[in-house]
């Protein structure tokens, strides 16, 4: 059986020493997929949107991973103190890849940073910075599904244990259009979103499956989107 492409977006540094600019991605994310039975595409943000959007109609799947603070100035509000930009070049490219893939119907894994670029994308705010802010970067907590189908199908049961390392938090009562609040920390912190559309997958995480401890963890949260992916893959 042939494996379903899936794409991943990816971090921008700029070199100093000669002005260029350099790509990365966490490895742990394209061997996520791959162990998933996924083929990853690391999808340089340094491209055209029209590629950028070529690239993503091409694609079976996406996986957006984490990061630093998108701009608030996309929720029309004005940035923290404590913000933590993330390279312009990065989120220009990640709105266009996200929207793109929103748009053909592609299932989705949007991981911590991912996940509050999901909800921006599709109208909805983020809390810029929680006032436990602490508890949630760094160490495990749990947390309880609230609804939904994908995560309790994933895991069968109402609490699980998850990592943690984020300051941002997808915003209560802020939600994005065609998305649904599945999770939450026993503070009432927003821990994943699902679509509402029961024909595709669109799922949401604040944590980071791609390195959590746990290994079959991280393949039921992979392997769910190759399961999708996989219904594309010509």
């Amino acid at each position: 059986m042939q494996r379903p492409l899936i794409g991943l977006n990816c971090d921008v540094e700029s070199d100093g020493a000669h002005g260029a600019k350099r790509i990365q991605l966490g490895a742990d994310y394209a061997n996520g997929v791959a162990a998933a039975g996924g083929l990853p595409l690391i999808v340089p943000a340094t491209l055209s949107p029209a590629l950028l959007a070529e690239i993503a109609g091409r694609c079976d799947g996406f996986v957006f991973i984490g990061g630093a603070d998108y701009p608030a100035e996309w929720y029309d509000e004005t940035p923290h103190a404590s913000s933590q930009p993330i390279n312009p070049v990065r989120a220009a490219a990640d709105r266009v890849l996200l929207t793109a893939a929103w748009e053909r119907g592609m299932p989705l894994l949007a991981i911590c940073g991912g996940l509050q670029l999901l909800n921006i994308v599709r109208g909805g705010k983020l809390t810029q910075h929680l006032p436990q802010a602490e508890a949630h970067a760094t160490g495990t907590h749990a947390v309880t599904m609230r609804g939904g189908r994908i995560l309790r199908g994933l895991f069968g049961e109402n609490r699980i244990m998850v990592n943690t390392s984020h300051h941002q938090a997808v915003r209560p009562g802020a939600i994005g259009d065609g998305l649904l609040v599945v999770a939450q920390a026993d503070d009432g912190t927003i821990e994943a979103l699902e679509g509402t559309d029961p024909r595709r997958l669109i799922l949401g995480v604040q944590w980071h499956p791609e390195r959590i401890d746990d290994p079959l963890h991280r393949q039921k949260v992979f392997g769910t989107l190759i399961s999708a992916a996989q219904g594309r893959c010509s």
